[in-house]
C-alpha cells in the first residue's frame, strides 16, 4: 500500500533499470505511527548518518553546500551528497560520485496518510562542473528516499528510476570506470544497501 501512495511522487520510467526497495512497521495505533513516523522522518534527513544505519556494506554519504564544503545537520533541496563508494572513484567528482537533491516535500494527504521524501539525481562535482556528470549512472536516473504513513503502518523504500551507467562521460577514465561499475552489478549492490537503509530507519 505503501507503493501505491508514493507512486504520483516519483518520476517516470522512461530508460534503464527501475529498482524498488521497501520494508513496513506496524504500529500499535495511528498516534504511535504518527510518532514514530517523526522520528524515521528526522533519521531519513540526517544524511550523514546513513552510513551508520546502513551497517557495513554501505558506501560513505557526506552532505555538501553548493561549493561542496561538507556540512552538518539535515538535508534540503539544492544542498549535494557526496557519496564515497567502495573502489575507484571518479576523476569528474574528484574521487566521489555526486548526486544534488532536487526535492525534499513532506505531504499531509489527510488525517491518515502522510509522505515525507527526499529525491536526488545524479550531477556533476559543486566547483568543477565542466567534468561532466560524476555519478556512474547517468543524469536520467534518479533516487527518491520515501517515507509513508498509511494508518498505523510506517513504509520506508528507496526508488530508483531510469538507472543507466554513464558511458558519455569527457574523461576515458571515467568511461571506463562507469561502464565496469554499471555492468558488475552497482545497481544491484546498491538495491542491498538500500535495503540496509530502509530496516534502519524503521529500527
Amino acid at each position: 500500500m505503501g507503493d501505491n501512495i508514493a507512486t504520483p511522487f516519483l518520476p517516470a520510467q522512461y530508460v534503464g533499470e527501475a529498482t524498488s526497495t521497501s520494508e513496513s512497521k506496524d504500529l500499535l495505533n495511528e498516534e504511535t505511527a504518527s510518532a514514530f513516523f517523526k522520528t524515521a522522518v528526522l533519521r531519513l534527513a540526517d544524511i550523514n548518518n546513513w552510513e551508520s544505519l546502513s551497517g557495513s556494506m554501505s558506501s560513505g554519504f557526506q552532505l555538501t553546500d553548493l561549493a561542496g564544503k561538507l556540512v552538518s545537520g539535515l538535508a534540503e533541496t539544492g544542498m549535494y551528497i557526496r557519496i564515497d563508494i567502495p573502489g575507484p572513484g571518479t576523476h569528474a567528482g574528484k574521487g566521489f560520485d555526486w548526486v544534488k537533491i532536487e526535492q525534499k516535500e513532506h505531504i499531509m494527504l489527510n488525517e491518515h496518510q502522510e509522505v515525507f521524501f527526499i529525491r536526488a539525481r545524479p550531477s556533476e562535482h559543486p566547483i568543477q562542473k565542466s567534468a561532466g556528470i560524476a555519478h556512474f549512472l547517468r543524469k536520467e536516473a534518479s533516487s527518491s528516499f520515501v517515507l509513508v504513513r498509511n494508518g498505523a503502518t510506517v513504509t520506508a523504500a528507496v526508488y530508483g528510476r531510469n538507472e543507466v551507467p554513464n558511458t558519455q562521460s569527457p574523461d576515458l577514465g571515467d568511461r571506463i570506470r562507469n561502464a565496469v561499475v554499471g555492468s558488475t552489478g552497482a545497481i544491484g549492490i546498491s538495491k542491498l544497501q538500500w535495503k540496509a537503509l530502509v530496516k534502519g530507519l524503521l529500527v
